[in-house]
């Protein structure tokens, strides 16, 4: 495995910051993991339309195995969330909890996200109710339904938002030149690039083509989001199942570290798809640790370059 370095538009981003980009798990020190087979020990806050499903079995809809599951977890099981299900009225949203958790201190929360959307939708109804978000992240309150304090990234499965990429940091909504592309939309070559359009499942295909997702944003595929937080300095970044990585933003959430973790899906949308069977998210493998000083790769003073790790 090698590691390239290379500058983002040409410069640094969050100068004056210590930053560690995590370059892995091994020797990690676990502090929390789930596989989401059971409902026992999770609380769930949500605005009203929505559904928290733990242990679905996610193989009848064609979805391969989430790409962090351990030996002993059962292979494709998993939380199943749904927003926006039947009643067009608000946007809705919930986020799903570990009760009675609170990490502080330097830790890294770690997630399997799937996003589905319709294809018929999207491609044949303009696009009617197919943008929904999944996401997560830390210093959770334990109240809010979607993204309230902490530091949270939340993803378009469509590409349906000029947003696409969302990251709040104490409730606010981080600004496109925070973001190491320069943008939030997934059309921009960082983003597709790096997730390319891919077929959806068969039996979620529509009857005629296309049936493939949008470039840039994570729909019909596993991705695990990643939230690192380094003495109130936040890295959020995705990984793919190959290992390959993307940085998203470097910030500093001081204040904003301390909590719980919070996974969330939400329609910000008031629409509803006429699919609503393949509008959902899934989470799988939810783990917090605490990796070894020597799988830290440090970033010093001076700020977040772009770290691209290739498998």
């Amino acid at each position: 495995m090698t590691t390239d370095l290379m500058s983002v538009r040409g410069r640094l981003t969050a100068a004056g910051a210590a930053a560690f980009l995590l370059a892995g798990t091994a020797g990690a020190q676990e502090l929390y993991r789930s596989a989401l087979e059971s409902g026992v020990g999770w609380g769930v806050n949500s605005t009203g339309d929505t559904a928290a499903t733990f242990g679905y079995d996610y193989s009848a809809d064609g979805i391969p195995e989430a790409p962090n599951s351990l030996v002993g977890d059962t292979a494709t099981s998993g939380l199943k969330l749904e927003a926006n299900i039947v009643s067009p009225s608000a946007a809705e949203s919930l986020t799903a909890y570990p009760i009675g958790e609170n990490f502080t201190g330097n830790y890294r929360l770690r997630f399997d996200a799937w996003i589905n959307f319709s294809l018929d939708n999207f491609y044949n109804n303009g696009a009617a109710g197919t943008t929904e978000f999944i996401g997560g992240g830390i210093g959770y309150d334990n109240v809010a339904t979607d993204v309230g304090p902490g530091v949270h990234i939340l993803a378009t499965g469509d590409g349906g938002s000029g947003s696409d990429w969302r990251i709040f940091n104490g409730g606010a909504f981080q600004s496109t030149d925070a973001m190491l592309a320069g943008t939030r939309n997934g059309f921009a070559s960082y983003y597709s690039d790096f997730l390319p359009a891919v077929t959806a499942p068969v039996g979620q295909q529509p009857d005629t083509p296309p049936n493939e997702s949008t470039a840039g944003s994570p729909g019909f595929q596993w991705v695990t989001f990643d939230i690192q937080n380094n003495e109130g300095y936040v890295v959020v970044k995705i990984e793919k199942p190959g290992g390959d990585t993307l940085p998203l933003i470097g910030l500093n959430g001081t204040g904003n570290t301390d909590g719980n973790i919070g996974l969330t899906y939400a329609d910000f949308f008031s629409s509803v798809s006429t699919q609503p069977e393949f509008q959902f998210g899934l989470i799988d493998n939810v783990v917090v640790d605490v990796p070894e000083p020597a799988s830290l790769a440090l970033i010093g003073l001076g700020g977040l370059a772009m770290l691209r790790r290739r498998g």
